[in-house]
């Protein structure tokens, strides 16, 4: 599979102890015993755990973090201002003319490149001190094609860009072998030149429902952040994880029109990869994403800077859902809500946080 980890490493570090620490009623260290002998077969880890090197720091910031900063708008006006004094304004005509022709230029998808760029989005597990995933005991029917609905949406969709761009990893588990798997993303991004084009690479798409259905007519499978932005702004909690959900049923009708699966994921321990913003603050972010759609809050981590905090991340996936003859998107979506809750329940234990709660509104 080229994954980071040799099968015999994972199996080794699957037999680790789990950090569990459950109510008193069971001590910590045999509730964890408990839970892990519970789990073991299910569990598996995109990369060996505390693997960490200079290298995957230095990938994290210069791939992953430093794009979603002001620094690259700088260094553009700065590139166009040496362009301008050194060739004038023909040297600024042809930059601007390859910016327009690369953002109308068709979308262009290499299996070969994402292939090769995987190692970059293995970079998201390594940093971290452990990054586990669950998957059922029962595999996927493989007639079939999948929404993955990942939840929450975090800071900055961590975990949907591990889950999606090391997607072989986890599918082998489960024998979904049939088709490719994109990761859906804000529109915004793919108005910005080689942002697109790269995105558009590498499996990335825009979160439009007529590019998802033709993705799904395929027999392909995509994944998609359900509370966007409207979730980042509820803010995030030590505590507790908020989502937006009751109000997000595009995704099930497109389930129900295409007959298709609809599989939720749960990222435990997303939210707390960054620093909690105010509720002030968030609320502001909100009022200027009204008048213009400017996206999610800078996050911080460490220093202040978008650097995420180096904790354990534990991704869930549950079994797929299919809607039943006659039934409606009301019933689809309380079936769906229950199924997540019942996803998060069984797991939550296995989490860095046993006492960890979950808030859906």
């Amino acid at each position: 599979m080229g994954s980071l980890a040799s099968e015999k490493e994972l199996d080794q570090h699957a037999h680790k102890s789990i950090h569990d620490n459950d109510d008193d009623a069971v001590p910590p260290a045999a509730a964890s015993t408990c839970d892990h002998e519970r789990f073991a077969e299910q569990i598996h880890y995109f990369a060996p755990p505390h693997s960490t090197t200079l290298k995957h720091v230095l990938i994290l910031i210069f791939y992953h973090m430093l794009p979603f900063t002001l620094i690259p708008t700088a260094m553009f006006c700065l590139e166009m201002y040496w362009v301008y004094k050194f060739l004038g304004w023909v040297g600024v005509t042809a930059v601007s003319a390859f910016l327009l022709f690369l953002a109308v230029a068709p979308p262009y998808y290499s299996k070969s490149i994402r292939r090769k760029t995987r190692p970059l989005y293995e970079t998201l597990a390594s940093y971290l001190p452990s990054a586990k995933y669950i998957v059922p005991k029962t595999p996927f029917p493989q007639d079939k094609a999948y929404i993955f609905a990942i939840h929450p949406h975090g800071r900055m969709f961590y975990a949907n860009a591990l889950f999606s761009q090391v997607h072989e990893i986890w599918r082998e588990p489960i024998k979904l072998v049939q088709g490719d798997l994109f990761q859906t993303a804000a529109g915004g991004f793919f108005q910005v030149p080689f942002a697109r084009n790269w995105f558009y690479m590498i499996g990335i798409i825009p979160a439009d429902k007529h590019l998802i259905v033709d993705k799904l007519r395929k027999k392909n499978h995509v994944t998609i952040a359900v509370g966007g932005v409207r979730e980042v702004l509820l803010g995030t909690q030590d505590d507790a994880d908020v989502l937006y959900l009751k109000k997000r049923r595009g995704f099930l009708h497109i389930a129900m029109d295409e007959k298709v699966g609809v599989v939720p994921v749960y990222a435990f321990n997303e939210n707390q990869l960054f620093r909690h913003d105010s509720k002030a603050f968030l609320k502001f972010w909100e009022n200027v994403n009204r008048y213009y759609k400017i996206g999610v809050p800078f996050m911080r981590g460490y220093f202040n800077l978008p650097m995420p905090y180096r904790k354990e991340l534990l991704i869930a996936i549950g079994d797929p859902l299919f809607a039943k003859e006659g039934e409606s998107i009301v019933e689809f979506q309380e079936r769906y809500i229950q199924a997540l809750k019942q996803l998060f329940d069984q797991y939550v234990s296995l989490s860095p946080d046993p006492k960890h709660k979950l808030i859906i509104t």
